[in-house]
């Protein structure tokens, strides 16, 4: 490393470290920086777990304030890794260069490429990207890319993704977390390769950054609240979803999310609930779209209660979901669809909807021609809280699901 890069390097350091409180990232001495070079990684295609997990240790360990895991500029490949805590620090995980998959010698599961757990106040950033390497094949383990597992008061930023196997990064089991400022790219015609899914988590906060996969840009799954996306803009993919939610006995409640100001291009689906045929009891509530803007999106607005991919659900194909969905608000939707049914919300026989509220919804069908709108099992119709556009025609006709997709 020449010195400009030196020095360059410090002070970007010196920025990420000191700069301030960061979803509890404190302030506090340098702990050091732990080069995964100086404990052996290198560039190329041998697998740097070991050197990976050496540093991580090192840094992890440390008593002397914010210690820092950097993995430079190159090429790394690295094997399924985990890094875990409790940590002694506020650990800052820099990754400036790009990580790959190792070839051959080792093997990526259905579960996680990269894991952090047992953590607070955790930082991983950089300008590096990583590289799933999933394209489009189907018989590839889904295995998601980064997972944050067990992790509070810690931030994902500025981080590039792409290609992933499976999901791109994973909240599971997590408190006041945010992903800030992040780039995920995939085919569109890859298979649940989901930007960012949250699941039996908290406060979590998605923020400024631009997804397009083949799945969806941010799923919210079972146990998820006060969950908050802002400022995405998604395409391709399957647009924005809450869901799939009933697949599991004793799932817990969705509450609490605020999806708003996002752009929403090109995709098959743009804001979606979506519940599976005969599943057991549920609750998704108190989910609020705002600010919003569609542009060529196949189905701007769906609530699909018998979600059925791939025709997977057997002979609970005709059954009625039991997830209820209540207090559920589209605000200030507009721009086009690529369909001439603009809303659809097909909600279950046996536990309609509640609640649901249309306001300033104003979606076009190609050439300024009116959009339909589909209603099923809303209780009550769907509360209009100002004049429907001229240009939204809403009926209570002929209710149909959805497009199936991927889960």
């Amino acid at each position: 490393m020449t010195t400009v890069l030196k020095v360059c390097f410090t002070l970007y350091l010196f920025a990420v470290v000191c700069g301030g409180h960061v979803h509890g990232v404190s302030n506090g001495a340098s702990g050091g920086v732990y080069d995964v070079t100086e404990y052996g990684a290198t560039p190329g295609s041998k697998d740097n777990k070991d050197a990976f997990v050496a540093a991580w240790r090192a840094a992890c360990g440390s008593t002397a304030g914010n210690a820092t895991v950097l993995v430079p500029a190159g090429t790394f490949a690295v094997g399924a890794v985990e890094f875990s805590g409790p940590c002694k620090n506020a650990p800052v995980f820099v990754i400036d260069g790009v990580l790959r998959p190792c070839i051959g010698g080792c093997h990526l599961s259905d579960d996680a490429w990269i894991t952090f757990s047992a953590l607070t106040n955790l930082l991983v950033t950089g300008a590096g990207t990583l590289d799933g390497q999933g394209g489009v094949e189907k018989n590839k383990p889904k295995t998601t890319t980064l997972e944050l597992d067990g992790v509070a008061n810690s931030t994902v930023r500025g981080l590039r993704f792409v290609d992933s196997r499976g999901f791109h990064v994973s909240v599971h089991r997590s408190s006041r977390v945010a992903a800030e400022g992040l780039r995920i790219h995939a085919p569109a015609a890859s298979h649940n390769t989901d930007g960012i899914h949250v699941g039996f988590s908290s406060h979590v906060r998605i923020i400024d950054s631009v997804i397009g996969t083949g799945d969806d840009c941010v799923s919210v799954g079972p146990g998820s609240t006060d969950v908050v996306v802002t400022g995405v803009i998604c395409g391709p993919g399957h647009g924005i979803s809450v869901g799939s939610l009933g697949r599991e006995e004793g799932e817990e409640e969705v509450r609490g999310l605020v999806v708003r100001n996002c752009t929403v291009r090109g995709t098959t689906n743009g804001l979606r609930i979506k519940t599976w045929p005969g599943s057991p009891p549920g609750m998704a509530s108190n989910i609020t779209f705002e600010d919003i803007t569609m542009a060529d999106v196949a189905n701007p607005i769906v609530i699909d209660q018998s979600y059925c991919p791939h025709d997977r659900c057997g002979d609970d194909a005709d059954k009625p979901s039991l997830v209820q969905i209540s207090d559920v608000t589209f605000r200030r939707i507009e721009g086009t669809s690529s369909s001439k049914v603009a809303v659809q919300l097909r909600c279950s026989e046996e536990r309609p909807c509640i609640g649901v509220r249309l306001d300033g919804v104003n979606l076009r069908c190609g050439d300024d021609q009116p959009c339909r709108s589909q209603f099923a099992n809303v209780r009550g119709a769907p509360a209009l809280e100002a004049p429907a556009p001229a240009l939204w025609v809403p009926t209570d006709q002929d209710a149909r699901p959805a497009p199936s997709d991927t889960e």
